[in-house]
Formats: structure tokens, C-alpha cells, sequence
């Protein structure tokens, strides 16, 4: 465990060392975070001018949903999306060999590799959504923050495993990339309360797309209305997900043809 922390620190020393050198690109995107969550907020209340509630969700509610959306956004932009799309480049270039040779697992290295810490701040912004929308709830409580952070450690798990499975395809397919799009579901149709969709939305944004596992259900941990058949469902999902990503990149690496091969 030690070995692999200071792996970590390693990789995250060394792609701050190569965003630091475009300090202004950085406060950039801090900048445009912050306007693009704003935004978003913004556009949240002038609906909720017009209606009381969406699927039975107050503004507050549907607020600390608007903030677990942007905060796992950002941990996809932060760490999925720097890391693993870059599978493809491994395989399409034959560089994948590298990683096979080096004495630490290859879902190691392809999952912790590039982490662009430097945009941490979208992290805070998100988290302080969650927080804010809380409090204006009322529901600021020791057990719903445990919780919370419960469920969306659940939520990370399924997100990296999906991007993690759709990555792993490279090994058979040339160009992946569209398909791998997909995992950005999550930050459109889970702005919104699943339950305010039709009943085939719904079916759709659970067993299929797990929009609801991901953002709703962290949402209802951190306002108090988690029932315990959703918060045993997204563990299980979570768990099962998790175990079949990392079967499939096993059985890509048993099966991968070297490229000096």
C-alpha cells in the first residue's frame, strides 16, 4: 500500500510540474468552473420560479443534486478521463507493452497515471453546492454526511468502473472513443430527479444507464430520504460493476498481443 502511495505522489508531482507551466490556463478554467456552476444554479432557480417541486423534489433538494452532479464531474475530469482515455493511445501505439514490463499492475498504472490535480477547485465548487444545498435543507447531520460520503465513493466506483470496461474494448476495437463518450451521461440526465422522468426514462436511468445510482442516490443520502432498498441497490451495482471492469481488462491483458509480437 505504501509502494503504491508513493507512485501516486509521484504521477501527481509530476503533472503539476507540467501545469505549472501554463499558470493562466489554470485560472482559465477555475474561472469558467465557477461561471459554468453558476450558470447552472442560475438556470435551476428560474425553473423553479415557474414550479414547486420536479418529481417531488424541492429547489434545495434538486440543488444538493446539482452539486453531486458537478462534483463527480470533476473527479471524471480530475482523474477518469486524464488517466483512462488514454488506453487507447496505449494500444493504438503499441505502448501498452511498456506498462505490461513495469513491477506494478497495469490497471494500476492506466488508473492513477495522469491526475490533473491543478483543477481541484471545480472539486470544491461542487462540494460546496452539496453543502449549501444542505443546510438550506436542514439536513446537515453527522449520520447524512456519512452517508453522503458512503454513496459517493459508491457512485466514483461506478463511474470508473463503466469508463474503465468502455476503455477496455480498445483491445478488440480500433476507435472507442465515441462509445467511451457515453460515461458523460451522468451530467445531463443526472441534473435532474429520476423520478421526474417518464416510466421507461426511468427503467432506462437505472437497470441500463445508472443515472439514478450515481447522482440520485447520493442525493437523497444527503437530504434524509434514502430509502435502504436504493442504498443496498447502488452498493450491490457498485460492487458488481467493479468486479466485472476489472474481469474484462484481466481477460484484455490475457489476450493482448504484443506489439513486438
Amino acid at each position: 500500500m505504501k509502494r503504491h502511495l508513493k507512485l501516486i505522489l509521484l504521477f501527481i508531482r509530476a503533472t503539476v510540474q507540467i501545469q505549472l507551466e501554463y499558470r493562466s490556463g489554470v485560472f482559465g478554467r477555475t474561472l469558467a468552473n465557477i461561471l459554468s456552476t453558476g450558470t447552472s444554479v442560475m438556470l435551476l432557480w428560474a425553473m423553479f420560479r415557474q414550479v414547486p417541486s420536479i418529481g417531488g423534489w424541492s429547489f434545495d433538494q434538486v440543488l444538493v443534486l446539482v452539486g453531486i452532479v458537478t462534483t463527480i464531474e470533476f473527479v471524471v475530469e480530475i482523474w477518469f478521463y486524464p488517466s483512462l482515455s488514454k488506453i487507447t493511445t496505449y494500444v493504438q501505439r503499441g505502448e501498452f507493452d511498456v506498462l505490461l514490463i513495469k513491477p506494478v499492475a497495469s490497471q494500476f498504472l492506466v488508473t492513477f497515471r495522469h491526475l490533473q490535480v491543478m483543477e481541484l477547485t471545480g472539486l470544491v465548487i461542487g462540494l460546496t453546492v452539496i453543502g449549501v444545498g444542505m443546510h438550506r435543507v436542514g439536513s446537515v447531520t453527522s449520520f447524512n454526511i456519512l452517508l453522503l460520503a458512503i454513496f459517493l465513493v459508491a457512485s466514483v466506483v461506478i463511474i470508473y468502473s463503466l469508463y474503465l470496461a468502455l476503455s477496455t474494448l480498445a483491445f478488440w476495437f480500433t476507435r472507442i472513443e465515441e462509445v467511451a463518450s457515453m460515461i458523460w451521461l451522468h451530467s445531463t440526465a443526472g441534473s435532474f430527479p429520476v423520478a421526474a422522468y417518464p416510466p421507461w426514462a426511468r427503467l432506462l436511468f437505472t437497470f441500463v444507464l445508472p443515472v439514478a445510482f450515481v447522482t440520485n442516490v447520493p442525493a437523497q443520502a444527503a437530504t434524509g430520504r434514502l430509502s435502504w432498498e436504493w442504498g443496498l441497490g447502488a452498493l450491490a451495482f457498485a460492487t458488481f460493476v467493479f468486479c466485472g471492469a476489472t474481469w474484462l481488462w484481466n481477460l484484455a491483458i490475457r489476450n493482448y498481443s504484443s506489439a513486438s509480437s
